[in-house]
């Protein structure tokens, strides 16, 4: 047996980073979480690495990440000193009890995606949706496209109304099983025009699940298939929203300049958009922006975003759909992100009244918001009011994201669980868990 060397690009990194090997272990763990991944490296691991032992390739770009966002300059997995030959692979998770398995669709797209410190927004995703093969001689038609498309609207509607969790095996079990084939297969050239352009919308819907499931590696899989195959499309109707929506993934997960880049890269296609799309990016442009504390920009791209929409009535969008209530809520994210928490809650309330009522998930998340905002304020009388608004529509939702806004409801309710009106919400919420 080789002798092991002891690795000192690795000790040398950790120098660097001011890092013990806990704090080092942490930050894997931490971002191997956003992959969807369940690690518990702790100092006797780190140890371990630094005596020589390498790690799954997976876990190496995972720790390659964690000490690029440490550091703040590109960390290669080479650059560690962990790196075996071949490239991180979702198909290379051991099945050993370190990651959940439920998140095993992100073997689809080739590299384990996390928020990469990395990654900008002109880079490619790794590979299209899905493993299936055409059948035989197929040959994809309108008829394809036309099915597919027809397909769209019906999950995007019903994930507005009961959440992610409803719909999510359906469209992934669609995208794996039939539109991934398709893409192999021979088809026309106007026809696969339109194809590629409808398979990156729906990939795009099904990043969007993800994200509402805070399953944010496989999110970020999709949408970077998505992007890729709305580039290959030159469409940029399809990949500009799927940049605004990593933009937002970014942002929910703390990475505020990456937020801003992805985000920035979507608006520079705005001249390109139809006035809807155009306000959709713009927005969350300037949530971005407000997030880097840039507040003449952040409030600029909010007024920005208001004109397109009010220039765009009429308009509607397969993805990149926009309307008032969506612009309260941006202005609300800036806003708040900029200290006028007052301001915020107006807006948010003014979400609230414009949001049509078949955007059950979105009603909820906002009323969450909005009671929390109100609770910073001290108003607890009206938090709890907003809370009752939100939970007159949790039985019907299955979104991870309202399950968290009902935990940090628990959390914030114990510290007044004093008051009566508290406690009639407490007493409502333990019913409904």
């Amino acid at each position: 047996m080789a002798k092991r060397e002891p690795n000192g690009k690795l000790r040398t990194l950790l120098s660097h980073a001011r890092w013990s090997g806990q704090d080092f272990a942490r930050a894997v763990n931490g971002v191997a979480a956003e992959a969807g991944l369940t690690l518990r490296y702790d100092r006797t691991s780190i140890s371990h690495w630094l005596a020589g032992t390498r790690p799954p390739a997976h876990v190496v770009a995972l720790a390659a990440e964690a000490l690029s966002r440490r550091t703040g300059r590109r960390v290669s997995p080479a650059d560690t000193g962990l790196s075996r030959s071949g490239a991180a692979r979702a198909r290379d998770l051991p099945d050993d009890g370190s990651h959940d398995g439920s998140h095993d669709a992100a073997g689809l797209f080739g590299e384990v995606p996390v928020y990469s410190s990395a990654w900008r927004p002109p880079g490619e995703p790794d590979a299209a949706p899905g493993q299936g093969e055409p059948r035989s001689g197929e040959r994809i038609g309108s008829r394809h496209v036309q099915a597919a498309d027809a397909l769209l609207p019906v999950l995007r509607g019903a994930d507005m109304m009961f959440g992610s969790g409803q719909v999510r095996p359906a469209l992934t079990a669609y995208l794996s099983t039939t539109v991934a084939p398709w893409l192999r297969a021979a088809a026309p050239p106007a026809v696969r025009h339109r194809l590629l352009g409808s398979a990156s919308r729906l990939a795009y819907t099904a990043g969007f699940l993800y994200f509402d499931g805070n399953q944010h590696g496989v999110a970020q899989a999709y949408y970077r298939a998505a992007l890729r195959l709305g580039r290959e499309a030159g469409d940029p109707q399809c990949y500009a929203p799927v940049l605004r929506g990593m933009s937002v993934q970014a942002h929910q997960l703390g990475h505020h300049k990456q937020a801003w880049e992805l985000a920035e890269a979507a608006a520079r296609e705005v001249p390109r958009l139809p006035g809807i799309q155009a306000a959709f990016v713009t927005g969350q442009l300037a949530v971005a922006e407000a997030a880097c504390g840039d507040r003449r920009a952040a409030l600029a791209h909010l007024a920005g975003a208001q004109r397109l929409l009010e220039r765009a009535t009429g308009q509607r969008a397969p993805i990149g759909d926009y309307h008032r209530a969506a612009l309260h809520h941006q202005q609300a994210e800036a806003l708040a992100a900029l200290g006028d928490i007052g301001g915020a809650i107006s807006a948010l309330a003014a979400s609230l009244r414009h949001r049509p009522a078949e955007e059950r998930r979105a009603r909820a998340i906002t009323a969450a918001r909005l009671a929390e905002l109100l609770l910073h304020q001290g108003h607890l009388e009206r938090a709890c009011a907003a809370w009752h608004e939100m939970l007159d529509m949790v039985s019907q939702l299955e979104s991870a994201r309202v399950d968290e806004a009902l935990r940090r409801l628990r959390g914030r309710l114990r510290a007044v669980r004093g008051n009566r009106t508290a406690q009639a919400l407490l007493v409502r919420v333990g019913a409904l868990a």
